[in-house]
């Protein structure tokens, strides 16, 4: 029973947090549905908030960064409903990032559609961004702590990434990949014939 009236209390606590902390983002723009849990001092991109939606029932760690570049107002960021992405997490697009419905990804996960300009005489410090290519992760996803996703990549349903890789290609549904540049390690479909 205490146990109950505990968990309970932590829940309200959450939500009227949550509450406080999406007040002045969802004031300049942010589209956020139902049922969301924020953690503490993430950082919004004010100038750009109508250009993130967060669907219903999603959680989000402590410390995390959303950021679309100042002067960009069609870049897309889309959190499905029911995700959950733990803490100090980065989510950067110059064109779309999707995670689809029920993900979890881990603590310092890192999704980013777009890089610095590089090369000979380049100072990458004030040298601008890449075009962004579009990153969409399916549903029910698993990405494991300290994957870093890159520009381009697409993962199908149920994939699941191991930690601390890095994923620079798409993968179709189903599949278990590791490692740094990310390859398949298996399928999570049953065999034919089973």
């Amino acid at each position: 029973m205490w146990v109950r009236l505990l968990r309970s209390m932590h829940r309200g606590w959450g939500r009227s947090c949550t509450l406080a902390r999406l007040l002045i983002p969802a004031v300049l723009g942010l589209r956020v549905a139902r049922g969301v849990m924020v953690g503490k001092a993430i950082e919004w991109p004010l100038a750009n908030l109508r250009n993130v939606h967060i669907d219903e029932n999603v959680s989000l760690g402590k410390r995390g960064w959303f950021h679309i570049p100042l002067d960009n107002r069609t870049a897309r960021i889309c959190i499905g409903a029911g995700s959950a992405i733990g803490d100090d997490f980065v989510i950067t697009s110059n064109a779309s990032i999707t995670v689809g419905r029920d993900c979890l990804l881990s603590y310092r996960v890192t999704l980013m559609d777009h890089a610095h300009v590089t090369g000979d005489g380049v100072a990458p410090v004030n040298s601008g961004l890449t075009s962004g290519r579009p990153i969409a992760i399916g549903d029910r996803c698993f990405i494991g702590c300290n994957v870093v996703v890159m520009p381009g990549v697409t993962l199908g349903a149920n994939c699941v990434v191991g930690a601390n890789s890095v994923v620079t290609h798409s993968f179709d549904d189903d599949a278990v990949l590791a490692g740094s540049p990310a390859r398949l390690l298996r399928s999570l479909r049953p065999a034919a014939g089973r």
